[in-house]
């Protein structure tokens, strides 16, 4: 089974100028319905236009030589999510809100703030966060910090995720005696979503079982700890891409479509 991976180089691409020649037409076309989709939800100038952007080409609508070029075309962005422990996994390309998604032996381009299955999936989470009545020794901070998560989730909207960052207990500010955090790990559990986001930092956010509660930790690329927290939120606010980066999008397509055409113009696709 073909497995999702971050295209490495163009290196990779090995295409007879015939192939090329489609590779480049298709992928011309392609950006061209990337680019109109999202102009069409930046025109209604509403929020909820962008939320409900949802357009999907299964990599079986190309030709097979075309995929390795679009992918190498496209690149990578900074977010991948992986749903179940690996049985999904999907990663932002160069173009914001354009996703490259695999369940299984399928996959697939998703258009979309967010693809919708990782919304469906966090929102299958326990809907109340339950704290045992008592704490075993060695456990100090974490009762409190569990109350606090409570408290604000009560009046957190989880159904439905958000552009705004949700409320955060940040551990390492915290007086955490030895026990605290294998405490709040076992009664917070692990969910289904597990999210990484590259850039300056490297950051890991994982769901617990509680619907709206996240753990996320963020590293330097030394692998030192800048921040190890609990947020609140149906999705964290940095995962989603947000209605203004639609016009990036628009953008993004035509510098891509710009490049593919200065390629064909100097004969270097077929």
């Amino acid at each position: 089974m073909a497995t999702l991976t971050t295209s490495s180089a163009w290196a990779d691409v090995r295409l007879t100028p015939e192939e090329e020649r489609i590779a480049a037409e298709e992928t011309l076309r392609f950006l061209k319905e990337v680019s109109d989709e999202a102009g069409r939800a930046l025109a209604e100038k509403s929020e909820e236009a962008a939320r409900s952007l949802h357009r999907v080409w299964d990599f079986s609508s190309f030709t097979p030589a075309t995929i390795p070029f679009l992918i190498a075309t496209l690149g990578a962005g900074e977010v991948r999510i992986v749903l179940h422990g690996g049985l999904v996994k999907m990663e932002e390309t160069g173009i914001p809100a354009l996703w490259r998604v695999q369940l299984g032996e399928t996959q697939s381009f998703v258009l979309a703030l967010i693809p919708p299955s990782v919304v469906a999936m966090a929102s299958r989470g326990e809907a109340e966060l339950k704290i045992p009545e008592s704490a075993p020794e060695g456990v100090f901070a974490a009762p409190a910090i569990l109350e606090e998560l409570r408290e604000a989730l009560s009046k957190a909207d989880t159904t439905r995720w958000s552009t705004k960052p949700g409320h955060m207990v940040e551990m390492t500010r915290q007086p955490l005696a030895p026990g605290d955090q294998a405490y709040l790990a076992g009664v917070l559990g692990l969910g289904d979503i597990d999210i990484r986001l590259t850039g300056f930092a490297d950051s890991r956010i994982m769901s617990t079982k509680v619907r709206g509660i996240w753990h996320t930790q963020i590293l330097n690329h030394a692998g030192k700890g800048l921040l190890d927290a609990y947020v609140v939120g149906l999705i964290p606010a940095e995962v989603p891409a947000t209605p203004e980066e639609l016009e990036d999008t628009v953008a993004r397509c035509k510098e891509f479509a710009d490049v593919v055409e200065a390629d064909r113009a100097r004969g270097a696709h077929g």
